[in-house]
């Protein structure tokens, strides 16, 4: 097709679709150029949750779902779907027959080491789930073998001071395994969140490996007592069960893990404490193993028990077999996002790509600056514009989503304010190109910053649909309803390139009878 190229599309992380105002961050932000790109071009909404992202019917969608889906042009099960399978099977094809399970006990065993199960105690099945730590803790247990069960809280998918609930739960689920214990509670944000702050990761090293933290006899009256001091889940300080003493040598740990960038920083502190400035000398395990293999870029040798999300013929990969050239924008802490699931997981850069990544702002400081690193990626599109060495660029604003889960609506407003105020910039460069310019929400979040039954701060993505809006290019009439699997086809459609088989989605531009037009 003439007259669509260059074709930016910029992401729009927890960008969701909301009629209500009441705590939507999206509607009481001040966006004149999203609302007079939006009113003037054709646009449409997307389903971003449940089926239409390959999770359960009704379950909210989240920026795996959300890119593993837009990358491969379908929905795409989860690695969650695979291993629960595999946890429920008590037959020969079960947990309790995996071969890397079976080697760490014929590891651990034998030196009476113990192994330290390393995990989030929560049912969301995004970060991790905790019914894999009570049956992995269980089956341990059962081979004779010490487990420690090292719990990271929630507090982002799930309720901001639910965990407490979480926590009595799991520990009924153990209670009968005679050699489990749990050994610590802290928040996901000390080193098991995809990007955490270093000195915070530290400070659990010292509580795991040094067993250098207060000390509590009822876990569940800490975090209560942590609440009352207006502390969310994810942000629990470190505490150990009384009877903990540190890792010994000979020991054994074990990352339970549903996502390749989750828990990596912490797991890298404790195999390697000297790599990390934390200690002079190292700390001789028996080994180091992962639920989920980590991504290549985490520095982490674990060997893992499951592969992380894969698959082939993702929109990238066929742009470059048709020969175009593209280009990647994101940010550090969504750089996951891009590498383990829009591209289906493959470590090298295909043919004729490229991708840059933006250092974020420390986190910490995110309530504070919004904008996070969105004046640099902006800088890096405009560049790339005027150097017209690109035929499609891929633009990841992360702000509403990274914000948006802090709860705090103010600071999430400013953060889609953050990203209005560039997206004119953006439509002129395009504008003068005769290009095509997409703005595609990939989850819900900012839309939805209040809970509805508490009244309290929301910090869970939800189950709304997201926008798409096409900005020049070919002049089509859009649906008034897709999904995201459509995203991919679209855009092959714009560039002319037929799309791969396997993408049961269809381009929003194409003639359809079950289709209603906007």
């Amino acid at each position: 097709m003439s007259g669509v190229r260059p074709i930016v599309l910029a992401l729009l992380d927890g960008w969701g679709v909301r009629a209500e105002r009441e705590g939507n961050a999206v509607a009481l932000a001040r966006t004149p150029i999203y609302d007079r790109l939006a009113a003037t071009s054709p646009r449409a909404v997307l389903d971003a949750s449940g089926i239409a992202v390959g999770l359960a019917a009704g379950k909210p969608g989240h920026a795996q779902a959300a890119y593993a889906t837009l990358g491969a042009g379908r929905p795409v099960e989860p690695p969650l779907a695979h291993i629960n399978r595999i946890f429920a099977d008590h037959g020969p094809d079960g947990i309790a027959s995996h071969p890397v399970l079976k080697q760490i006990i014929s590891r651990v065993r034998p030196l009476g080491g113990a192994v330290h199960l390393i995990g989030a105690i929560t049912p969301s099945g995004i970060a991790g789930h905790q019914n894999h730590l009570a049956v992995l803790a269980a089956l341990l247990s059962h081979e004779g073998v010490k487990v420690w069960v090292h719990g990271a809280m929630d507090g982002v998918d799930t309720a901001p001071q639910g965990g407490i609930e979480h926590l009595r739960e799991f520990l009924d689920d153990i209670a009968g395994a005679e050699h489990a214990e749990l050994g610590s509670v802290f928040g996901r944000s000390y080193g098991f969140d995809e990007l955490s702050d270093p000195a915070a990761t530290a400070k659990l090293w010292h509580a795991l490996a040094e067993a250098e933290a207060p000390h509590t006899e009822y876990p569940t009256a800490y975090l209560d007592e942590c609440y009352r001091k207006g502390l969310n889940d994810d942000r629990i300080p470190p505490a150990l069960t009384s009877s903990f003493r540190g890792i010994r040598p000979d020991d054994a740990l074990l990352l339970v893990n549903l996502q390749p960038d989750h828990g990596h920083a912490l797991l890298g502190t404790l195999a390697d404490p000297v790599g990390a400035g934390l200690s002079p000398k190292a700390m001789p395990l028996s080994g180091v193993y992962s639920l989920v293999r980590l991504m290549p870029s985490a520095g982490v040798e674990a060997e893992p028990l499951f592969e992380a999300l894969s698959f082939g013929d993702s929109l990238a990969e066929t742009i470059s077999k048709a020969g175009l050239k593209q280009l990647t924008l994101t940010e550090s802490v969504a750089e996951a996002n891009l590498w383990n699931f829009a591209r289906g997981g493959a470590a090298n850069l295909f043919p004729g790509e490229n991708v840059l990544v933006t250092d974020t702002p420390p986190l910490t400081q995110a309530v504070k600056k919004p904008e996070l690193a969105t004046a640099a990626l902006t800088a890096e599109l405009l560049s790339a514009l005027k150097a017209r060495e690109h035929d499609i660029i891929t633009a990841n604003f992360c702000n509403a989503a990274i914000v948006g889960r802090t709860g705090n609506l103010r600071p999430t407003i400013g953060a889609i304010e953050a990203i209005d105020k560039y997206l004119g910039k953006i439509a002129a460069q395009i504008g003068k190109r005769g290009g095509t310019l997409i703005l595609c929400g990939t989850y819900g979040k900012a839309e939805q910053m209040t809970d509805p039954e508490t009244g309290g701060p929301c910090t869970q993505t939800s189950a709304a649909q997201v926008p798409f809006v096409m900005i020049g290019g070919s002049g089509h009439t859009l649906p008034a309803v897709g999904t995201l699997a459509d995203v991919a086809p679209t855009i092959l459609d714009l560039l002319g390139i037929e799309p791969p088989a396997i993408m049961s989605g269809f381009s929003l531009m194409a003639e359809r009878a079950d289709r209603v037009s906007a």
